[in-house]
């Protein structure tokens, strides 16, 4: 997370689940972050619940391959999520700041993302990541 402190948020992509005549549930799922030279971080909730983080090179779009399976009919689905909140308010500001969570056996489970003066936190819910205004950073 560090490396990209002091970068510009420049797009945000969001996974989601869908099931064929279901809607599509847009509250959870990855969150891949760009910063304005296109390195970025992708945020996702692991079988053991806890939140990994995984930094992705400027042009590297390998990491979608992971989500790329259908299951029972059913798939990941990914959109541009910077119009949406929390993160529409944060595109283009600078990454100021994380402040991790840890479990009770120091597991990663989510933290505040700080961008400009405002704050987004990512967190889980029975394992898929989530994300909500957090307030002023």
């Amino acid at each position: 997370m560090d490396m990209l402190i002091g970068c510009r948020l420049a797009a945000v992509t969001r996974l989601a689940w869908h099931w064929p005549g279901d809607p599509v549930d847009l509250t959870t799922g990855p969150v891949h972050l760009v910063v304005d030279d296109g390195r970025g971080l992708l945020f996702d909730g692991r079988s053991d619940w806890s939140l990994t983080i995984v930094p992705t090179a400027a042009g590297d779009e390998g990491w979608r391959s992971a989500y790329d399976y259908d299951y029972d009919g059913g798939r990941w689905v990914g959109r541009d999520a910077s119009g949406e909140e929390p993160f529409a308010s944060v595109i283009a500001g600078v990454l100021s700041g994380w402040n991790p969570e840890h479990d009770e056996v120091g597991h990663l489970v989510g933290g505040t993302l700080h961008v400009g003066d405002r704050a987004v936190r990512l967190g889980l819910w029975e394992g898929e990541v989530i994300s909500y205004a957090a307030g002023r950073g």
